[in-house]
């Protein structure tokens, strides 16, 4: 009996279960900093590894359209185990909490 696997765009295009991927954070020290901004204060995600002294190599991590939630900080979280410094900065703090948005339910 021959099995066939599907190939192509198709499979791609399917989608995936929601499952939540967190990277274990043991080896790195993560949370929420903030970055003065024109006289207001920005949050911002950050992780970096536990066992740096030194300068690290940055990364900025760009949120998307609904702001810095599980996912980017797990990138984060996950270039911090390979030796980076990275930081996902709410963008567009001023204009409120973009989960309540009225488009949000329809993505």
């Amino acid at each position: 009996m021959t099995t066939t696997h599907p190939s192509g765009f198709a499979p791609a295009a399917s989608p995936l279960a929601p499952t939540m991927i967190h990277t274990p954070d043991g080896a790195i020290s993560a949370g929420i900093t903030s970055i003065p901004s024109q006289g207001d204060d920005m949050p911002a995600y950050y992780a970096r590894p536990k066992a740096s002294d030194g300068a690290l190599p940055v990364v900025i991590v760009v949120q998307e359209i609904f702001g810095v939630h599980e996912h980017i900080r797990d990138i984060c979280r996950r270039l911090a185990l390979e030796g980076y410094l990275a930081i996902a900065p709410e963008l567009y703090f001023r204009e409120g909490d973009p989960m309540i948005s009225p488009i949000y339910p329809h993505y």
